[in-house]
């Protein structure tokens, strides 16, 4: 890798998340939000907040939708190589007060240019100019076979060019009706050194069980334990992988509790957050990978980057929209 390499890649598909109000006046008024969202955008959005030289590699329609689109990415200081085509963008559907993991999310991306595009375009020497670091969620192998297989062959490359490799173990149920996600998705761990999820999400993915009874609290020890173990047995299987990131966010009506774990040669465990209530659900978890890139990127030390994920994803929950904005400062939190 070049020493002048300093730049991450995020590659993952761009969408419109459309927000009307779950009592449907929007109809009456003509009127709702739009919010640029995305997993990988997510995570770019806010690393270039925080003065990270940034790329995301996407999938743009040949419109002025797409141009516009690319100006805003541009204008955030996020460099985009798009593979342009005639098509539609992405798009779902979710109230301010819905929530990812459930059914209240409708999803309308495929076909997308994203779901249709072979990602030829670009060579390897040009997605990975300057890049020192590879993110990827689970999000993008479910979109088609042809981002599944870019997926891999990103990843084996970035290996290749000793460039750190990062997963997010985002599961969506509506993306995957009918295939294992398993399956495909063991097939990238050989290439990942950074690793998010939470204990749940691990055993749908990794097929790694959980072994100890839950009783769905928030303050549960043996969830501890779990983390624990279920990072172990991530490290015998796949002994690449340096870091590991469980997030707990517990939720009951508008009230949550949060916290997380990381885990490297020993589980550390976060502050707790707490809130009567919260005004946005969506982003949190990406807010935290792109904080834990950000701080591992700065030689933090691994207590200070848990402490500062776990707060910026706490933060998120109060701030509209998919991404962080100004109010979230890394560096003043």
């Amino acid at each position: 890798m070049n020493s002048s390499s300093n730049k991450i890649l995020c590659f993952g598909e761009l969408l419109l998340h459309f927000a009307p109000d779950s009592e449907g006046n929007w109809l009456n008024e003509q009127a709702m939000k739009i919010f640029l969202g995305g997993a990988e955008y997510n995570v770019a959005s806010a690393l270039a907040q925080w003065q990270n030289p940034v790329k995301l590699l996407s999938a743009l329609p040949e419109n002025f939708v797409g141009n516009q689109l690319e100006i805003q990415l541009q204008n955030k200081g996020i460099e985009v190589l798009a593979e342009k085509s005639n098509g539609r963008i992405g798009t779902f559907y979710l109230s301010s007060d819905g929530d990812m993991q459930n059914a209240s999310v409708v999803y309308d991306r495929s076909p997308s240019v994203f779901t249709q595009s072979d990602f030829s375009e670009f060579s390897f020497d040009e997605i990975f100019s300057e890049v020192k670091w590879l993110h990827i969620s689970t999000i993008t192998p479910a979109l088609s076979e042809n981002a599944y297989q870019k997926c891999i062959d990103l990843m084996s490359e970035a290996a290749k060019r000793n460039i750190t490799v990062s997963l997010d173990l985002n599961y969506r149920a509506a993306l995957w009706q009918g295939r294992n996600p398993s399956e495909l998705v063991r097939k990238m761990m050989p290439f990942v050194n950074v690793l998010m999820g939470n204990i749940w999400s691990i055993q749908q993915f990794l097929e790694i069980p959980i072994e100890y009874e839950l009783n769905e609290n928030f303050d549960d020890e043996n969830l501890l334990k779990q983390a624990e173990k279920s990072a172990l047995e991530i490290q015998k299987q796949y002994p690449n992988v340096e870091l590991i990131a469980n997030t707990f966010r517990f939720t009951k009506g508008k009230k949550v509790n949060y916290y997380a774990t990381l885990f490297t040669n020993q589980l550390l465990v976060s502050e707790q957050y707490y809130s009567d209530k919260i005004l946005e659900r969506v982003g949190s978890g990406d807010s935290f990978m792109a904080a834990l890139i950000h701080g591992k990127i700065k030689g933090n030390s691994s207590q200070q980057i848990l402490e500062d994920a776990t707060k910026v994803a706490f933060s998120k929950l109060f701030v509209k929209g998919d991404t962080i904005d100004k109010s979230i400062n890394i560096e003043k939190l």
